[in-house]
């Protein structure tokens, strides 16, 4: 998905286990071709609509995978002094 970066995006919130997680245009931003931005947003549609959660959501909350449990816990992410952004 693309927008003109000069949009005003409203807040995208993901609900999880009862709870909303959001994601604001900064957040969803993974690049800019000129005055376009490319949101790091993709869709699947199989019949019903699913969503990724990759790495745009990863970025601000941490996942916590408990395989054997189960389930998944979810938590804001924390960015340390010295953190860089490694792709």
């Amino acid at each position: 998905y693309t927008v003109s970066c000069e949009a005003k995006v409203p807040n995208l919130a993901f609900s999880l286990g009862g709870r909303d997680f959001d994601l604001s245009k900064e957040d969803l931003v993974v690049d800019r071709v000129g005055d376009i931005c490319v949101l790091g947003l993709e869709s699947i549609d199989i019949g019903m609509p699913m969503w990724i959660l990759g790495d745009v959501f990863m970025r601000k909350y941490y996942v916590q995978f408990d395989w054997v449990q189960r389930r998944l816990g979810f938590a804001l992410a924390t960015a340390g002094p010295s953190a860089t952004n490694l792709v």
